[in-house]
């Protein structure tokens, strides 16, 4: 195996990989070869050469390391440098702090708000004796900004300028090259002046010939706030006018029908004796040849045609007549039917004590926050609630005080969710609330608040008030593997903060 065949095999995997390689790491990859066939490279055997010259001691310790480049001994030898000497230690950990100032100040003067922001309140915060905690509490914040950081529009200006660089400012300059290349936005002004150019209403030639010159002559100012604001101000003249011309055409529209109208009603009340003169007429019609006759004789015989449907109409209108009294039965029995459909639909999804949602609509909606949690992720809260102490309210007070405080508690749940929540009657004394977009934190304070409203309302029954409070159990979709999951985590929390004395919600596993 020669040299050009290990550097060949060097290039092919990283040209395999699709990466763009350093001199560094080529070097590596190619010692790796190299060493694969046995081939000795005095280059590759650096790290062998320096490590055969320290201390056997230190050899010893190299040798555990597997070091394989000369990044790695350099790191060793500091390393144990410092174990050897407290105070070279102590200078290097002073450097490393300057050395994360700097870094720091590098951060905060980067166009990226977030890190600006973490890096200056670090610059603040750090100083040469942290603790290992505070160490790590800076870390955490690090780590959290790099794992949420979203490089799609990094990767959008790249497509858009042709750019394969890495370095944003390089990205930049390219996109600013394209920008100079085509300034001008000549292909739009057409289009936005076709936009404000009124439908019916013959109107705003003059405000529309000045914008167009106006873009025309410097098509840069469509990214102007002035023309932001101009073009607003025309589309609504526009729509404006158009309203009005299209009021005045519905107008003489207007005036048109209702002539037609009178002269329909005068058709209809004519009698029905001209059938057979329409058929007369229309052989005529057919065999006429209008070069033999003048117009009188034209003008005579569309006054007969005229004169022929008139009593045709008369006897059509009679059967509109009677078909508008079938057709009106039939809209009364449809209307009829949607209603009865209507309120048996929502009977279906309804409790019909509390009047809020019930079990099926409750898992109907479990199935569309799930589908959309699988789909995009979207994560969504459930709360399972549960009256406290419920069979002694039905003992003590009877069942219909029970009741009572059911169709009470459906209206509360009511008033206090979202648009977007479903709070439903899962069974008994037994309520669920299904939160979108919602984690666990979110629904724990909704939770907590409904607790809290229900421990203070009055709730009366024959003059007598009923002291009722609840439990709750909150679960996210995201700490468990399915919907089913779901609702038992919530049941079991249900479960404990019952056992822990009732009137209190739990989020967590454990709870006092």
């Amino acid at each position: 195996m020669n040299l050009n065949k290990i550097a060949k095999e060097a290039l092919i995997k990283f040209k395999n990989k699709g990466y763009v390689f350093t001199p560094k790491e080529y070097e590596e990859e190619f010692c790796k070869t190299a060493k694969k066939y046995n081939v000795i490279i005095d280059d590759c055997n650096k790290v062998s050469k320096y490590i055969a010259k320290l201390d056997k001691k230190y050899q010893a310790i190299a040798k555990n390391y597997n070091i394989q480049n000369l990044d790695e001994l350099v790191l060793f030898l500091i390393n144990y440098l410092n174990r050897v000497n407290p105070d070279k230690q102590k200078e290097n950990l002073e450097e490393l702090f300057l050395y994360t100032k700097r870094a720091l100040d590098v951060i905060a003067i980067l166009p990226i708000l977030k890190s600006k922001q973490m890096a200056l309140k670090h610059l603040d915060f750090i100083k040469p004796n942290l603790t290992n905690e505070e160490f790590s509490k800076l870390r955490s914040e690090w780590i959290d900004f790099i794992d949420n950081f979203d490089d799609t529009i990094i990767k959008k200006a790249k497509k858009i300028s042709g750019a394969e660089y890495e370095d944003a400012i390089e990205i930049i300059n390219k996109l600013l090259e394209k920008l100079e290349e085509n300034p001008k936005y000549d292909f739009l002004v057409d289009s936005i002046i076709y936009t404000l150019t009124p439908s019916y209403a013959p109107f705003m030639n003059d405000e529309v010939a000045m914008l167009k010159k106006q873009l025309k002559e410097d098509s840069s100012f469509i990214f102007t706030k002035a023309f932001a604001e101009d073009l607003k101000i025309l589309t609504d003249k526009r729509i404006k006018l158009d309203k009005e011309e299209l009021k005045r055409k519905i107008r003489d529209l207007d005036k048109i029908a209702e002539r037609l109208s009178i002269k329909i009603l005068k058709i209809l009340q004519k009698t029905d004796d001209s059938s057979n003169e329409i058929k007369n007429i229309t052989i005529e019609i057919q065999n006429w040849r209008h070069d033999e006759e003048n117009f009188e004789t034209i003008k005579e015989k569309l006054l007969n045609i005229a004169k022929s449907i008139d009593g045709e109409l008369n006897h059509f209108s009679c059967e509109i007549k009677k078909e508008d009294e079938e057709i009106k039965k039939l809209k009364e029995k449809i209307k009829y039917l949607e209603g009865k459909v209507k309120k048996l639909s929502n009977e279906v999804k309804t409790d019909y004590l509390t009047e809020i949602a019930n079990k099926k609509a409750i898992e109907d909606e479990l199935k569309k926050q799930e589908s959309a949690y699988k789909r995009y992720k979207t994560n969504y809260s459930v709360v399972f609630f549960d009256i406290d102490h419920f069979k002694n309210v039905n003992d003590t007070y009877g069942h219909d005080a029970g009741d009572v405080i059911l169709k009470s508690l459906g209206l509360l749940f009511k008033r206090y969710a979202r648009d977007i929540d479903m709070i439903g009657r899962f069974g008994g004394e037994e309520f669920v609330a299904i939160l979108p977009n919602t984690d666990k934190n979110g629904a724990y304070k909704f939770a907590e608040k409904i607790r809290s409203i229900v421990e203070k309302t009055k709730f009366m029954y024959k003059n007598t008030r009923i002291p009722i409070t609840i439990s709750g159990g909150v679960a996210e979709r995201g700490e468990v593997s399915s919907k089913e999951e779901l609702l038992k985590k919530a049941d079991e929390r249900l479960y404990l903060a019952k056992k822990n004395g009732r009137n209190k919600v739990c989020a967590e596993d454990k709870c006092n």
